[in-house]
């Protein structure tokens, strides 16, 4: 996106769900943890996150899933699409869409991969975006790019 007047919408695949953000996201990146592959059934997850105020729900209602205290999966009740991962982080409550879920997906490329340490040994990817063990700031980054074969 190119700036923060960009207004960016996605939905479940059925349509019973649909939704809006406004504005650039705070993060962009692929998370190997157990807790995104679980509730997704992928093997990782990429999401954009938005604060709570950028996002506007304009159809449906989501169903939404406390997988870890304070944290939320949301999926579509009708389809099953898993929609976001909503949570608080540094004081204020964030939204990460399922990249898939967006219907321009190529605006939010990613620029990192997080929980590294949690990545299922036979996956990888041929990228070179830094790898972070968990997440930026809690450590150094521990390689860039994927790992050589």
């Amino acid at each position: 996106m190119n700036n923060t007047s960009d207004i960016a919408s996605g939905g479940c695949h059925c349509g019973a769900i649909r939704y809006q953000v406004i504005g650039e996201p705070d993060f962009v990146g692929c998370c190997h943890c157990k807790d995104c592959r679980g509730s997704t059934g992928a093997p990782i997850t990429i999401y954009p996150t938005f604060p709570e105020d950028k996002v506007q729900f304009t159809k449906g209602k989501r169903q939404k899933y406390e997988s870890s205290p304070g944290a939320f999966r949301t999926f579509c009740s009708i389809c099953g699409t898993s929609i976001s991962y909503e949570s608080p982080w540094n004081g204020k409550m964030i939204i990460g869409f399922h990249i898939s879920t967006l219907d321009r997906p190529e605006l939010f490329p990613p620029d990192k991969h997080v929980f590294d340490i949690d990545r299922i040994q036979w996956f990888d990817t041929a990228d070179h975006l830094p790898r972070y063990a968990t997440l930026p700031g809690n450590g150094d980054a521990i390689r860039h790019g994927p790992i050589d074969k």
